[in-house]
C-alpha cells in the first residue's frame, strides 16, 4: 500500500520534521455581527426566548443572513459569562 502522490504534499504531513504553524484564515465579513448587541440585549430582559423568536426579531430588524449564523451567534451569547 504505500501513500498517495498527494499526501506527500498535505499540510497534515510535516516536512523536515518541521509541523505546520496553522494561520488563521480570513473568511467572509459576519452578516450577524451587527445585530449581536441587540440580540444579547433581548436575551438580557428574556434568557428563555427561543432562537426562532429571536431569528424573527432580527428579521424585523432588517437582518437577511441565515438562521445557522443567528443560532451560532445566541449559542455563543447564552454560553458567555454574564458580567452580573
Amino acid at each position: 500500500m504505500g501513500i498517495g502522490e498527494l499526501t506527500a504534499f498535505s499540510p497534515a504531513v510535516p516536512v523536515d520534521g518541521q509541523a505546520y504553524a496553522r494561520t488563521p484564515r480570513v473568511g467572509r465579513p459576519s452578516t450577524v455581527a451587527p445585530y449581536a448587541a441587540q440580540v444579547a440585549q433581548w436575551l438580557r430582559e428574556d434568557p428563555a426566548l427561543s432562537g426562532a423568536e429571536l431569528l424573527r426579531r432580527v428579521r424585523g430588524s432588517g437582518y437577511h443572513g441565515g438562521k445557522s449564523a443567528l443560532y451560532e451567534l445566541v449559542r455563543r451569547l447564552r454560553l458567555a459569562p454574564s458580567g452580573n
